[in-house]
């Protein structure tokens, strides 16, 4: 059995930048023990399966795996599977349907790809001080919880204190057994974004994700509330980089923009 694969890089215009994924295109399902193999063998932070194309409703099956489990939704890997839809498919739009029941809208907007995102809220968490010790904060100066991403949101008061985070992942995987993701976050001092992120999810398989989507959708709403903006724009400070344009559509709705650029083509053996 041959799969065409690509790596995509996603929350970026340049190559060897932004957040890679796996994209996969699958003519037939396929068992996800296969699925969960693959993934560990592309060995990206996450790798989507497309499957079940409906060429006139323009939709199609996606399911995410990073190389140690399914998870529920990756916005990073949604942007690499809409760039291969939309500028090496031809398509103009695209409806995911995941595995876990979202269904999200893609688009190409010019340059950029635009879609439409789950918005999420987040819950008064208690301080985690073995999760702060973790990532060297001595004062953080919020902190939040995502129940539907398994994700405690961090805020930070300066942007340095972000970019020296150097975590001891032992201790974060040891220190929570509910928490999957760990979002740091700052308040932009700078005109160009609104804020930096930084996003740590050992629990997953990955020790620092490059770029990450579905953080985001926490992200905004959180930002909202604080800055009073539903237009953001958003950088998370890895050593890789990304970018993304937020806006809140509605309650429920985030529309996210940015660009993705294909990297690797080819067939896999199985």
């Amino acid at each position: 059995m041959k799969i065409k694969t690509f790596i995509i890089d996603a929350f970026t215009n340049e190559a060897f930048k932004g957040n890679p994924a796996g994209v996969c295109l699958l003519d037939n399902s396929i068992e996800p023990e296969m699925m969960q193999a693959i993934a560990n063998e592309i060995n990206l932070s996450e790798t989507a399966f497309l499957t079940d194309f409906d060429t006139n409703k323009n939709t199609c099956s996606i399911r995410y795996f990073s190389p140690a489990v399914e998870v529920p939704f990756c916005g990073h890997a949604t942007l690499a599977a809409a760039k291969l839809v939309l500028h090496k498919m031809g398509k103009t739009s695209i409806l995911f349907k995941t595995y876990h029941n979202l269904e999200i809208e893609a688009s190409s907007s010019g340059d950029f790809i635009s879609m439409q995102f789950p918005l999420y809220k987040t819950i008064e968490y208690p301080h985690q001080p073995k999760i702060y010790e973790a990532l060297g904060i001595d004062t953080p100066l919020a902190v939040r919880f995502n129940t539907d991403l398994s994700l405690l949101l961090i805020e930070v008061e300066e942007k340095a204190t972000l970019l020296d985070i150097q975590p001891d992942y032992q201790m974060l995987l040891e220190s929570s057994t509910e928490i999957k993701e760990v979002v740091v976050t700052v308040k932009s001092k700078e005109e160009k974004y609104d804020f930096y992120s930084r996003c740590f999810c050992p629990w997953l398989g990955i020790n620092e994700d490059p770029v990450t989507g579905s953080v985001h959708a926490v992200l905004a709403k959180y930002w909202q509330s604080i800055l009073n903006k539903t237009t953001l724009q958003a950088y998370q400070a890895s050593k890789r980089g990304g970018f993304m344009q937020l806006k809140i559509m509605d309650d429920q709705t985030l529309e996210v923009k940015s660009y993705a650029k294909i990297i690797f083509e080819g067939e896999m053996n199985i």
